[in-house]
């Protein structure tokens, strides 16, 4: 039996009658049968809006993102008017509900700052001895292996919650940049 045989017993094998996906209310992708976009959450930290309600109907949209109640496009064109990146400032809005002021954008960045250093051999073991061409899943297979080296991964505190989430950003882009300089250029041909 060739393999084009067993995927096509599995597509049979697997079949989900559509009357069940009514029946039990599952949901498919990002729309609820009525063409509403599923609700994503319960929190006020990001909002997706795919649809109008217009005389009764839904009316699916082009899609908006937004980040505590402010516009995505809206970040990225004031960050792009002052030619600068916002990292800092989106992570903070994600973690504080707010935009850092002045004072408290610098503050924060020092803090970032202060915790970019990744353990050591993190680099050698986590990126070089196994490259990918999928940067993604190395970017999310090095995050979670932080794990291993938190000294207390299962502490639910809010404080410890914060310090880990503040140590993870702060790593993330030096494992994005350890990702892209590190690897040999034969991974992008």
């Amino acid at each position: 039996m060739n393999i084009d045989n067993l995927i096509k017993n599995i597509k049979e094998s697997y079949q989900i009658e559509k009357s069940l996906y009514d029946e039990y209310n599952v949901k498919r992708g990002l729309r609820n049968n009525d063409g509403s976009g599923v609700l994503v959450g319960l929190t006020r930290i990001g909002n997706v809006h795919g649809y109008i309600k217009d005389e009764h109907e839904i009316v699916p949209v082009e899609g908006k993102l937004r980040y505590r109640g402010i516009e995505i496009e809206d970040i990225i064109e004031h960050l792009e008017n002052e030619d600068r990146f916002g990292f800092e400032e989106v992570i903070f809005l994600l973690l504080f509900g707010k935009l850092p002021n002045p004072v408290e954008l610098i503050e924060f960045s020092t803090l970032l700052d202060a915790n970019r250093s990744l353990p050591e051999g993190f680099t050698e073991n986590m990126i070089l001895k196994s490259p990918s061409k999928d940067i993604m899943n190395n970017l999310a297979r090095c995050i979670l292996a932080l794990y291993s080296y938190d000294k207390d991964p299962d502490n639910i505190s809010v404080d410890f919650k914060l310090n880990r989430a503040i140590t993870i950003m702060a790593v993330y882009s030096f494992i994005i940049q350890n990702l892209v300089l590190e690897l040999p250029a034969a991974f992008y041909s």
